[in-house]
């Protein structure tokens, strides 16, 4: 072929090239979707997402996010909400699972999840198991809440108390609290200053029951069991009792009743009267409540026993059955689960989120540090929905603690006792 041809040739090639292309449609061309809108619901002050669904609707045009927030606090709000069938998707605690009962949310099944199949394992253990019932899958994770350890530095300070590394031990927990028990009153000071506050009617003689190896039932998520009497439960019950009558680390119930009326155990810990004490990973500071703590604070994990143990929460994402695009909420979702703002004061569930440097800069070093330990064993979840026989269990759990404490008594007695009573009703339960 001579230099002079090209052009000749070139032409007739670009020729048949759009002849060909008029036979055939015009992928290019393709029709624009149909604009919808999602409306998400979700409580005031607890996330920041409305620069997330910005940046989602610029990825996805012709979708517009609603954002439509609630109350805070109480449940009247949302209730409302949903029962009116005015929102498609909302993010809420585990106790939405209720609604799954009433037929008004969609469940989630592999196929639809199909776009977390490859990050499931980056989720903390327990997250996804918490918003599910049966095994049927109501919610997605959108962050988890820990349970860990506060300590008043501003007090520890003053009295040059040791304070424990990330590893400490029930030992370094009896030392601290030890060296910040001041009952009657600091020195040189009015004010008093309780070792460790905690309270019978509470979570936390539960947390020491199962750092211990205990066990209340044999197995919480399908109790059939009760095991108030293992040997283990009872040395727990019996130590945490001994904070109150053997050491007096543990304020009086009636002291703390009549001194923090409003609040008790957390009034007294907002106020500054307590040394250590069990609360939220995300009230730090005061960052989840009314209230900004007025004096500086540290986190520690839960202190280590013989068994590992994290208790936790987790608040879901919620498809409602009257929504009209489940695919394209399902969209949102997956693209909210890649951005650790989305957690707002809660813990990002994926791991590598939490451990990431951005996580790390926007929570500091120190509490960055006690998140990234979470991961070590699975997060253990309070069942979310009512069972009967666990409800008897746990009543003669803390029944049975009070009156150890109150009454001096030995925990091996009462607890032998408060087992034989729930094993038949146990057994009777549905």
């Amino acid at each position: 072929m001579s230099h002079r041809s090209w052009p000749r040739w070139c032409l007739g090639l670009l020729l048949i090239l759009a002849l060909v292309a008029g036979c055939v449609p015009k992928l290019a061309e393709m029709p624009t979707p149909e604009p919808i809108t999602l409306r998400f619901a979700y409580r005031q002050n607890t996330v920041e997402l409305q620069s997330l669904f910005d940046r989602f609707h610029e990825r996805y045009p012709w979708i517009t996010i609603e954002p439509v927030e609630t109350d805070r606090f109480g449940n009247a709000g949302m209730d409302t909400l949903l029962r009116a069938s005015t929102v498609d998707i909302f993010r809420d605690s585990r106790d939405a699972l209720q609604y799954a009962a009433e037929g008004m949310l969609k469940s989630l099944d592999d196929i639809q999840l199909g776009d977390w199949a490859s990050i499931r394992d980056d989720y903390y253990k327990g997250a996804w198991e918490g918003l599910a019932i049966g095994g049927q899958q109501w919610g997605i994770p959108a962050g988890l809440d820990m349970l860990v350890t506060y300590i008043n530095m501003d007090q520890a300070r003053a009295l040059a108390a040791r304070v424990p590394d990330a590893q400490w031990t029930l030992l370094d927990f009896m030392e601290l609290t030890t060296a910040l028990n001041y009952p009657e009153g600091l020195p040189n000071a009015d004010a008093k200053l309780f070792g460790f506050c905690t309270t019978p009617q509470g979570v936390d003689a539960i947390v020491f029951t199962y750092l211990h190896g205990g066990r209340i039932v044999d197995d919480i998520n399908a109790p059939s069991e009760p095991t108030l009497d293992d040997p283990r439960t009872v040395e727990a019950v019996q130590w945490y009792a001994d904070l109150y009558t053997r050491h007096g680390l543990a304020p009086d119930p009636e002291v703390i009743r009549t001194t923090f009326r409003r609040g008790g155990v957390f009034e007294a810990a907002m106020r500054g009267a307590c040394g250590v004490w069990f609360g939220w990973y995300s009230d730090r500071g005061g960052l989840d409540d009314r209230f900004e703590w007025s004096f500086k604070w540290r986190m520690l994990p839960l202190p280590r026993d013989q068994a590992p143990f994290n208790l936790g929460d987790v608040e879901g994402y919620y498809i409602t059955k009257d929504c009209a695009h489940p695919k394209e909420a399902l969209k949102l979702l997956r693209f909210l689960s890649d951005h650790l703002e989305a957690a707002g004061k809660k813990l990002p569930p994926r791991k590598s989120l939490v451990e990431s440097d951005a996580y790390e800069d926007l929570v500091g070093e120190e509490v960055a540090t006690i998140a990234r330990s979470f991961g070590e064993s699975r997060v253990q979840m309070i069942p979310a929905t009512s069972m009967p026989a666990l409800e008897t269990v746990g009543g003669a759990f803390f029944q049975a603690v009070q009156q150890i404490i109150t009454e001096d008594l030995d925990a091996a007695d009462v607890l032998a006792e408060a087992q034989q009573q729930v094993r038949s009703a146990f057994k009777e339960a549905p």
